[in-house]
């Protein structure tokens, strides 16, 4: 399965990645998009929503500990794994990660602890900022792009 990322990442590296994700997108695949749990098939490419973390406790009352920034990219990478399998893809077949952060200066090195045990080896391409969120709970955010064999 690393193999057939690798070739369909260097494929998309050598033509220009949207004109090579088009043809794969359209590769056996739904026409048009469809909505799943947690995100969007369009083709064989799985867009994610932005997950969060935060203990459930936390959401029925502001005042409750919602979690550390690795507790909380732990859940939320964890509820990724099961979305991609439900889609039949996984961990592995994911091209692109996007995590916003609450406090991106200080807890960027235990997120990146956190994160490196979902993608110990040739690991997606992934941007991290910091990011403003409407409660004081939520440490991180993640979304991730991925192909669906």
């Amino acid at each position: 399965m690393k193999k057939q990322r690798r070739s369909f990442l260097k494929s998309a590296a050598g033509v220009g990645a949207a004109a090579a994700m088009v043809p794969a997108a359209a590769q056996g695949a739904t026409t048009g998009k469809v909505k799943l749990q947690g995100g969007v098939r369009a083709g064989n490419l799985f867009f994610s929503a932005g997950l969060t973390g935060v203990r459930p406790e936390a959401r029925k009352d502001p005042h409750a500990f919602g979690g550390d920034i690795k507790e909380q990219t732990h859940s939320i990478m964890k509820a990724h794994k099961a979305n991609l399998e439900a889609v039949g893809s996984s961990l592995e077949h994911v091209i692109k990660v996007t995590a916003f952060l609450a406090d991106v200066k200080t807890e960027k090195p235990a997120f990146n602890e956190a994160y490196a045990v979902y993608f110990p080896k040739d690991p997606p391409a992934r941007t991290a900022l910091g990011g403003i969120f409407p409660d004081t709970a939520t440490k991180v955010e993640i979304e991730l792009v991925a192909w669906i064999p």
